[in-house]
């Protein structure tokens, strides 16, 4: 019997919890298709890029989408406490130039605005623990568009 009310239990459960992250997903998918376009005078921003006069940020959701003028730099801060690996673009129209390294790994990078088109910069970071301890074993992938103009 008991076996029983622990499958009748869990199975509603389980399918609450799988409605509940998709209608968070779909909000936070929702929100990322805004199209106003602003500057931010904050240093930092939530995906990373340090903020300047010649960066528009379109979106802040995820993933996050800025727009530059050919020949613009932009710098990055990833996120402290993870490993980040090195971001790689997948356009000749932005190009990483520069990746500063701390004892952990990759800290920041400049990117550079070189020809008009749109690029996917991505890097991943995973959980940095010191060594003899134990860690959990978490992910994360960082990504941004960018628009050349």
């Amino acid at each position: 019997m008991k076996r029983v009310f622990d499958t009748s239990v869990r199975r509603p459960l389980i399918a609450l919890l799988l409605m509940v992250s998709m209608f968070v997903t779909s909000g936070s998918i929702a929100s990322a298709t805004s199209v106003t376009t602003t500057t931010l005078a904050t240093p930092l921003t939530t995906c990373g890029v340090v903020a300047s006069p010649a960066v528009h940020f379109v979106s802040k959701g995820s993933p996050c989408e800025i727009r530059v003028r050919v020949g613009t730099n932009v710098r990055i801060r990833f996120r402290t406490g993870l490993h980040w690996s090195n971001p790689v673009s997948n356009s000749r129209a932005v190009a990483v130039i520069v990746i500063s390294r701390s004892s952990i790994g990759v800290n920041a990078a400049t990117l550079h605005a070189a020809t008009m088109g749109r690029a996917r910069i991505v890097a991943t970071g995973t959980v940095y623990c010191k060594p003899g301890t134990m860690c959990p074993d978490l992910a994360m992938l960082w990504s941004l568009e960018v628009i050349v103009t």
